[in-house]
C-alpha cells in the first residue's frame, strides 16, 4: 500500500500530473498546485518449479490499484491502473545443449480519456495545437481492451575450451496480436489535402475518428560468442 500527499495538480486540465501518464511535458509547462492525493495497493504472487528435471516453469501474478483524486475530491483510476498483470514462462534445456523458452504476458486495459470534439473541432483552438483535446471532464472514463503476447526463445550452444558460440531464434508476439489503442482524432480532408469546413457552422473543422492498433509479429536471429 502506498499513499501519495501533496502532489502536483494541474490548474489547466484539473487532473493530477500523476495520471496524465506519458502526456505530461509534451506541450510544455503548466500551473500547478501541490494539492492532490493518490494511493496505489495491489498484491503479487510468485510460482516456481521445476517438473521431470528438465521443464521450468514460473507464474507471477499482480493485482494492482492506482487511483489520484480528481477536482471533486474523489478517487478516479490513474493512467496506471491496469489492474491485472499475468506473466507465465516455460524453459527446457534438452539433449545436445539444445534450450527453448515460451513467455506469455497479460495485462488488463488501461484506462484513457475521450477526445472532447466539440472544443477541438473550433478552427481556433485545432490550429493552436494541431490536434485534439481530451475530455477531461470524463478524464479516465474509458478503459482499452486487454494486452496479451507470446514470445518464443529457441538456443543452440557449442563449447569449446576457451570460449563458446550460441545461436538464437527468439520470436516477440508468435501469434501476431494487434492491441487497440484509442481512436485518434484527426481532419477530415478534401481531394486537395485541404482541411474541410463544417458548412453549417464556418467557425469549425470536420474532424474524423481513425482506429489505431499495435502489435506486431518480431522474429530475430542472432548469434553470441563469448570468451
Amino acid at each position: 500500500m502506498k499513499w501519495y500527499n501533496r502532489y502536483p495538480f494541474s490548474l489547466l486540465d484539473s487532473v493530477s500530473l500523476a495520471s496524465k501518464g506519458a502526456d505530461y511535458g509534451i506541450y510544455g509547462d503548466e500551473p500547478v498546485t501541490s494539492s492532490s492525493s493518490g494511493r496505489a495497493f495491489g498484491a503479487e504472487f510468485y510460482y516456481r518449479d521445476k517438473i521431470l528435471d528438465f521443464l521450468s516453469i514460473i507464474v507471477s501474478y499482480t493485482f494492482v490499484r492506482s487511483e489520484f483524486e480528481d477536482y471533486n475530491d474523489q478517487f478516479i483510476p490513474s493512467s496506471w491502473d491496469n489492474r491485472h498483470i499475468l506473466n507465465m514462462s516455460v524453459s527446457s534445456q534438452l539433449k545436445r545443449n539444445w534450450n527453448i523458452g515460451m513467455k506469455w504476458r497479460f495485462v488488463g486495459g488501461a484506462p484513457y480519456t475521450p477526445y472532447d470534439y466539440e472544443r477541438s473541432s473550433l478552427i481556433e483552438a485545432w490550429d493552436a495545437r494541431g490536434q485534439g483535446y481530451l475530455d477531461y471532464s470524463l478524464f479516465n472514463t474509458q478503459r482499452l481492451a486487454s494486452f496479451q503476447q507470446l514470445d518464443l526463445r529457441i538456443d543452440k550452444e557449442y563449447f569449446f575450451a576457451k570460449w563458446s558460440l550460441n545461436f538464437y531464434l527468439d520470436i516477440q508476439n508468435l501469434y501476431n496480436y494487434k492491441s487497440k489503442n484509442p481512436d485518434v482524432l484527426v481532419l477530415q480532408r478534401d481531394e486537395n489535402g485541404e482541411p474541410v469546413i463544417d458548412p453549417n457552422d464556418p467557425s469549425r473543422y470536420v474532424l474524423k475518428y481513425l482506429p489505431s492498433e499495435s502489435g506486431t509479429i518480431l522474429p530475430t536471429v542472432g548469434v553470441i560468442v563469448e570468451f
